[in-house]
């Protein structure tokens, strides 16, 4: 399965380690069998798209993660 992977622009990271290989926020494409595809499919730092589906249109129409809520309560010393 083709797919083509980045670093989520709403993530801090410029560059993520997922199934032993980097994306950065560019993009690659990789060629990868459908456990692997669905491990990267699940991952929150990063967007994939099947090959043929990648353009800038489609990848902005991926919702970014949730931010990460802060928590309320203070810390005791």
């Amino acid at each position: 399965m083709r797919l083509f992977v980045r670093v989520s622009p709403a993530a801090k990271a410029e560059t993520f380690r997922r199934c032993g290989m980097t994306f950065t926020r560019d993009g690659a494409e990789v060629d990868v069998d459908e456990a692997t595809a669905n491990r990267l499919m699940a991952e929150q730092m990063l967007e994939v798209q099947e090959v043929g589906n990648h353009s800038e249109e489609a990848l902005e129409k991926v919702p970014a993660p949730a931010p990460a809520k802060a928590s309320k309560t203070k810390a005791k010393a």
